[in-house]
């Protein structure tokens, strides 16, 4: 089991004691430093935690994961072994709304469901993802993330940059693009409260594909638009976060529900 200190990080403390706590699964090939404009929202009143998967940042020496599973196990062991008592919003953006969703079905089957869940940017898991990149070689595979908008130009002109990000960003990807539930299930099978975000401009998931994933969450209404495109979450993240909190502004008043 991975220990909660290593897989969990603290991103956002807020000013004053806050009363929710978000819990937020990266997108792929994503580290801390993609976070880097989440730090100076310690005003919103919550506080957020970044998961670190395998590969990089402190975990760079462990092997990546290269199923959406490992990384939910994992993180639902994590999750269980927190002592915050505080009501806990679990999202995800991109692949990290696969394993923040796969998460939460394991907390809800283990009777420790999270108070919320966020599923942004992504296509529902029944159907597949429009861009497949893993297959592709390396200079292929750079100028998509590069056109996707996910990485620099420079890492494909820089040798011991594509060295060291490469290996993750393959993993990452691999993971992503194997996940999928066919057929969609006959009734939600998730009953957290859920938050369904999709960005504007966002070309890799559309908002048909986000609010496909109401055929999976009992309690989700149709995804709410962001400004911006398929990295609105680190583009805009006052926004993003200024969503969560809106949506889920009860749980301060009524922590125990």
């Amino acid at each position: 089991m991975t220990a909660p200190s290593a897989l969990l990080r603290p991103l956002v403390t807020a000013c004053e004691p806050a009363a929710l706590h978000l819990l937020m699964c990266p997108f792929a090939g994503a580290s801390r430093g993609a976070f880097r404009d989440w730090h100076p929202l310690d005003d919103l009143g919550l506080d957020v935690t970044l998961v670190t998967y395998p590969g990089r940042d402190h975990r760079m020496g462990e092997p990546c994961a290269e199923h959406i599973d490992q990384l939910a196990d994992q993180l639902a062991d994590a999750i269980r072994a927190l002592p915050d008592p505080r009501p806990l919003l679990l999202a995800g953006h991109s692949m990290g709304a696969q394993v923040a969703f796969e998460t939460c079905t394991r907390l809800e089957q283990n009777g420790t469901p999270p108070a919320g869940l966020v599923l942004s940017g992504c296509h529902a898991p029944h159907l597949g993802g429009r861009r497949q990149l893993s297959h592709l070689d390396d200079q292929a595979f750079v100028e998509q993330l590069v056109e996707i908008g996910g990485c620099g130009a420079e890492l494909l002109s820089t040798p011991a940059l594509r060295a060291l990000f490469l290996p993750l960003l393959r993993a990452d990807f691999r993971a992503t693009e194997r996940y999928r539930h066919a057929p969609a299930p006959p009734s939600p099978a998730v009953h957290t409260p859920s938050l369904l975000l999709h960005g504007s401009h966002d070309r890799e998931a559309s908002r048909d594909e986000v609010q496909a994933w109401q055929a999976w969450l009992r309690h989700a209404g149709p995804p709410v638009t962001v400004a911006g495109n398929h990295f609105h979450v680190t583009q805009r993240p006052r926004a993003f976060l200024g969503q969560v909190m809106h949506h889920f502004e009860s749980l301060t008043f009524y922590p125990d529900r």
